[in-house]
């Protein structure tokens, strides 16, 4: 990798306006798809350019950098953030406090999203080994395959699930993944 190269400062520079352009398109409360499409574009587009001027390692760098811009403007918004107006909790003798509600919902999503999803994601990935495995792939690049795909599905569930406000589609979103995969996996076991 050159020092100076100028598709990599490119690919650089794309991944952090992607980053700005979607902040401010998820940012505004009606989300206008055509600037959320604008953001995904360059993003693509930092991914292409990287990629072109250092394959891999350009695309790594490119990705640092929107990760960079992500982490900063997370941050910013954050630490800008207004803190949250709520009247105080009701409270009688028959309702449990609302502490211990929240931290309740909080319990079932976390376990719902971090070993829910990792099964799921698993599940997902060996049913993509099975299924290359029978489309000819040989067995190793079939299991690295599946390697590489698991944090891939479980970032990918966990965004899904997250943006789920119902428990029932969380599950049914589980579920489906499970689904899924079950038939790939059995006649990939057989």
């Amino acid at each position: 990798m050159a020092a100076g190269s100028p598709l990599l400062w490119l690919a650089c520079g794309l991944g952090v306006a992607a980053v700005g352009v979607l902040r401010q398109a998820w940012s505004r409360p009606r989300r206008h798809a055509a600037r959320v499409a604008l953001g995904w574009a360059l993003l693509l587009a930092a991914v292409i350019a990287g990629g072109r001027q250092d394959g891999a390692w350009g695309i790594s760098v490119a990705a640092l950098a929107t990760m960079a811009a992500a982490v900063a403007a997370l941050a910013l918004a954050a630490a800008t953030a207004p803190p949250e107006r709520r009247a105080p909790p009701r409270r009688d003798a028959t309702t449990t406090p609302v502490a211990d509600r929240a931290f309740g919902r909080r319990l079932v999503t976390f376990l719902l999203v971090i070993p829910g999803g990792f099964a799921a994601a698993m599940a997902v990935s060996l049913g993509a080994e099975a299924l290359a495995t029978m489309s000819g792939w040989a067995e190793a690049d079939a299991i690295v395959a599946a390697v590489y795909m698991v944090p891939l599905a479980w970032a990918g569930l966990a965004t899904a699930l997250l943006m789920q406000a119902d428990r029932r589609h969380q599950l049914a979103t589980l579920l489906a993944c499970g689904l899924v995969a079950a038939p790939l996996l059995l006649v990939g076991a057989g």
